[in-house]
């Protein structure tokens, strides 16, 4: 501050001389020489308020500076002007290097946040008063099956119900929605910030879990059966091959009324075999649907699935009459067990072809796309279709409508899906029919 000091005083004593140089020409009526010192000396005037005043300025390019969060001045313009200037300049350059860093830090943990945020595979939703929304995962988008959110409304236009559910949930009440596709746990929290009142709502998809879990049950329930029945039947299988070699090779009959005796032992001997294979068989089908193995995934393309398809089936659909269509809308690639998931479009393609069908023109179409953001294959029949009453009980394990079948083709079918981090599930067709779609990470 001593040179800024010094420089006030120095431009003070030019001023005060230019003024006695001005008064003297004044008075002696050198009428040019005034002008030149009365010139001078307004200049000198200008020059003492731009000094002055250079603090102020300063301070104020700094306050707008934060104001407007433009940290990309420097202060160096005056530093010839003295060290105290150079100083000035320093601390002020030091404190918008501050705030610099400040906003660099705070911007590195949005994006982090953010990035976590759209990671999770719980959908976050949150608005304010308005129902604008603010914040938004892909998570949400996809459970939502919505492009983009705006606003809260958005929601009520694709789907009334969640929205419904969405605006009349309390905080910290939680609240399950059933969908033909989903099953969503909804639960809300409102928090003040900065005197804005915002609901954050967190959305989770259940119905995986409740499947995981099911499976689990059945499985565990499954290994026992499968270790309890075979420790039963073997020896009654084994016990009763052995009676009947008995009663076929070493007891002969004395009389007609013994060999009918014999005869209806072999009978029910003959019975207890057939149906010890039959449980057996029985048993046999428990162990597949317990023992798949762990994906061993590589990528594969919707179109390289179905190129397979219609070389499995291509010469099934012409003894069969039936027509069978192949389309990729767009073609996506997922990261999959290719062998387990052609296993699974193998037998739904399989039971489209036997299900009953009044049509005289017998149509599957398979068809592959994204949508939203998710990758579908939907297989598609237009049969009888399947009984409202039994819909929720086809992917039950063993349960089955044909009179052959073992019941494990759908309960493995989205076992594997699951194991392959995608899901399948059903829909009637329009105007009949079954479509079964199954879904990709």
């Amino acid at each position: 501050m001593k040179n800024f000091s010094l420089g006030i005083l120095l431009r003070i004593l030019m001023i005060l001389g230019l003024s006695l140089g001005f008064s003297w020409s004044f008075l002696q009526k050198n009428v040019p020489v005034a002008i030149i010192f009365g010139f001078l000396q307004i200049i000198s005037v200008v020059n003492l308020y731009k000094y002055v005043t250079s603090l102020n300025r300063k301070m104020k390019r700094l306050f707008e500076s934060i104001q407007y969060q433009d940290f990309a001045i420097t202060f160096k313009a005056d530093n010839k002007l003295g060290e105290s200037f150079r100083d000035l300049n320093n601390d002020l350059n030091a404190v918008i290097n501050s705030f610099n860093q400040v906003r660099a830090e705070r911007e590195a943990t949005l994006h982090f946040n953010n990035a976590i945020i759209q990671q999770i595979n719980v959908g976050i939703l949150s608005y304010d008063a308005e129902g604008k929304i603010e914040i938004n995962n892909q998570a949400a988008n996809k459970l939502l099956k919505v492009y983009r959110l705006k606003h809260i409304s958005d929601i009520e236009k694709q789907n009334p119900s969640i929205f419904e559910c969405i605006a009349s949930l309390k905080s910290g009440e939680p609240k399950l929605l059933s969908l033909p596709e989903n099953d969503l746990s909804f639960s809300v929290t409102e928090i003040q910030m900065r005197g804005r009142k915002i609901r954050l709502v967190a959305i989770h998809n259940i119905r995986s879990e409740l499947q995981i879990k099911e499976l689990e049950a059945w499985q565990n329930l499954t290994k026992v059966l499968r270790h309890e029945i075979m420790n039963s039947v073997t020896p009654i299988v084994s016990l009763a091959e052995t009676m009947k070699d008995i009663v076929e090779n070493e007891i002969k009959a004395n009389n007609q009324k013994e060999q009918e005796s014999i005869d209806d032992l072999k009978d029910a001997l003959q019975t207890v075999q057939r149906r010890g294979n039959g449980i057996m068989k029985f048993v046999n089908a428990y162990r597949e649907f317990t023992s798949i193995p762990t994906p061993n995934k590589y990528y594969a393309t919707a179109s390289q699935l179905l190129k397979t398809l219609e070389g499995i089936f291509a010469q099934k659909a012409l003894e069969s009459k039936v027509k069978i269509t192949y389309k990729v809308e767009n073609d996506f690639e997922t990261f999959i067990d290719i062998e387990q998931i052609e296993q699974v479009l193998i037998n739904i393609v399989k039971n489209a072809f036997e299900v009953e069908n009044e049509s005289e023109n017998k149509i599957i179409s398979i068809t592959a796309h994204t949508e939203n953001g998710t990758k579908t294959i939907e297989i598609a029949d237009n049969g009888i279709g399947i009984d409202k009453s039994l819909q929720e009980k086809i992917f039950i394990p063993f349960y089955t409508t044909k009179k052959t079948g073992s019941g494990i083709g759908l309960s493995l079918s989205r076992q594997i899906m699951q194991l392959n981090d995608g899901n399948i599930n059903f829909y009637e067709n329009q105007p009949s029919g079954a479509v079964f779609v199954l879904q990709f990470a």
